[in-house]
């Protein structure tokens, strides 16, 4: 059990030295998308007759959108290595049991995603100033729901993995899954807005782990009034990525199975 922890700990530290080269490339795209993304909808659409605090609203909005987007680019190389060096096959050698070695890679993935995603709030903070006020934030609700999403998008990657066939696949995972998911999920506009035009396609929509994400830190950041219940969106993300853990792992090592 000792030695397979090793193992464990050594190759998530392999993970993220190989990442150290480019964070600050993935800090870089990140602090463009929130600067352009608040000066936008912060002071252009206020222009437009846009009332109330958009800029906070979207900032929340990106820290939940960062983590899945950053995730697709792991994604993109491990499909690669599996039609090319196959090097997963030699972790599948190592001291540990297989289903461990997926776990290593939904967590790698989650961690490199939050070294990103969490300086997006500090940003978002510089840009805004004080249309960004943390008064009715809960900085423990904050870290909360930030883990569970990031631990979600890191089995996710896996469950997205595992049912691409080749490369070329990226392409229509992005189009079918990624953006149906994020674009109705809330990431420029409430529950509660989405309620008020349709209730029953607000409903279908609690279907949707991202409007838990979405909805969930902007509870934790801007105040739980306008937004669905905190510990509602926390429990079904815990649901969520006990699902899609188990789907992706059991594909991904069904797969190797036949790779390797």
């Amino acid at each position: 059990m000792l030695v397979s922890l090793k193992t464990f700990c050594a190759l998530i530290h392999h993970d993220m030295r190989v990442f150290k080269a480019a964070f600050f490339d993935r800090l870089i795209n990140a602090a463009i998308w929130i600067s352009l993304s608040v000066f936008v909808f912060q002071y252009i659409f206020s222009k437009m007759g846009m009332s109330g605090n958009y800029g906070a609203f979207m900032a929340c909005g990106i820290i939940m959108s960062n983590g899945i987007f950053d995730i697709m680019g792991n994604v993109a190389r491990f499909v690669s290595d599996l039609e090319g060096d196959k090097t997963i096959g030699y972790e599948l050698t190592l001291p540990l049991p297989h289903w461990l070695v997926m776990f290593r890679i939904a967590i790698s993935n989650a961690l490199q995603a939050m070294s990103v995603g969490i300086f997006i709030l500090p940003l978002a903070k510089i840009f805004l100033w004080n249309q960004l006020l943390f008064t009715n934030t809960s900085w423990a609700k904050f870290a909360l729901i930030f883990i569970i999403a990031h631990l979600l998008y890191g089995y996710f990657s896996l469950c997205i993995a595992s049912y691409m066939k080749n490369l070329w696949g990226i392409e229509n995972i992005w189009t079918r899954v990624i953006f149906p998911l994020w674009w109705l999920g809330g990431f420029q506009f409430s529950w509660k807005t989405l309620f008020g035009i349709s209730a029953q396609f607000a409903y279908i929509s609690l279907l949707n782990p991202l409007t838990m994400c979405f909805e969930g830190m902007r509870g934790a950041v801007l105040g739980q009034e306008e937004y669905l219940p905190f510990w509602g969106c926390f429990f079904a993300l815990v649901v969520w990525t006990v699902i899609v853990g188990y789907i992706g792992t059991k594909r991904m090592m069904k797969r190797l199975d036949c790779v390797i």
